[in-house]
């Protein structure tokens, strides 16, 4: 009897040894911080093999929404650093699938169809087809949503965390610091100046040699006023994160960009706060 009661005794005394051991490398991610949180989400999404996803953006100036600048979006992820998006119809303000959307449904449309295929490539995102939808004004290589990701890890960020998440979920409010938003704008404006300097558009239409200096010459005319401009400006940007707790990916990002000009403040035409709103819903992991 004492042989069996000293066996228990030695079982029970492993067993809360061993057991905040063992549960280290699988603590629930209820028990981690907003930023640890944050952190493997990214981890988890960069394994994924692939996921869907359907999203929208839209613009307000002095909140009023502009409707030319709506627009309705899908796509897919594959092999982890491949990434297609293509335009969808609203459908009672929602996005809809690829599937329901359909090519006879989008060219009867008047709205814009585009098409894009990207690919991770050195650390940068590429183009995989040069065809008309490559163009510059295509607004689907700025909503590649891997992209949007990779970027909560290469900015200042104060991370936290939102009340009142569903059941099993987590929601994460990211904030960029306004040096940082202002040079996330920055970077992202200036790529889409240069996609549109003369001799980088693609167009096999020639022009003349008087017509290609012109040409020069209003491209760095309007990319000093952009350079100004960025002097000037005050930029927010916040991100809210929808994070699946039992998987540990994301279900939905949200992010909000409020610019605002206090140098035109009050002038005619000048000073109107611009509000870009971006949304993008995940599922169907692979």
């Amino acid at each position: 009897m004492r042989t069996i009661h000293i066996r228990r005794m030695m079982i029970l005394s492993a067993a809360l040894l061993l057991g905040p051991i063992l549960s280290t490398g699988c603590a629930p991610i209820h028990d981690k911080s907003a930023a640890e949180v944050l952190h493997l989400v990214l981890a988890g999404m960069a394994g994924s093999d692939g996921v869907s996803f359907e999203g929208a953006s839209s613009l307000m100036l002095d909140g009023k929404p502009v409707p030319k600048a709506a627009l309705y979006y899908g796509g897919t992820v594959s092999d982890h650093n491949k990434v297609s998006l293509h335009t969808l119809l609203p459908d009672g303000g929602k996005p809809q699938t690829a599937a329901l959307a359909g090519g006879n449904k989008l060219k009867s449309s008047s709205a814009a169809a585009y098409y894009t295929r990207l690919e991770k490539k050195n650390g940068q995102w590429t183009l995989l087809q040069q065809d008309s939808t490559a163009s510059p004004d295509n607004p689907l290589p700025g909503l590649n949503p891997l992209r949007q990701l990779e970027d909560l890890e290469k900015h200042e960020i104060e991370v936290s965390e939102e009340a009142g998440g569903a059941r099993g979920t987590r929601v994460l409010r990211i904030e960029l610091s306004e040096p940082e938003a202002v040079r996330q704008l920055a970077a992202e404006l200036e790529g889409q100046m240069e996609a549109i300097r003369p001799g980088k558009s693609g167009s096999e239409q020639k022009e003349t040699g008087k017509e290609e200096d012109a040409l020069h010459l209003l491209w760095a005319k309007k990319n000093n006023e952009l350079q100004q401009k960025l002097k000037e400006v005050s930029v927010r940007t916040v991100y809210y994160l929808q994070v699946d707790t039992k998987r540990n990916l994301p279900k939905r990002l949200t992010c909000t960009r409020r610019v605002n000009d206090p140098a035109n403040q009050g002038t005619t035409g000048g000073g109107a706060e611009e509000i870009y709103l971006t949304e993008v819903n995940f599922y169907g992991y692979r």
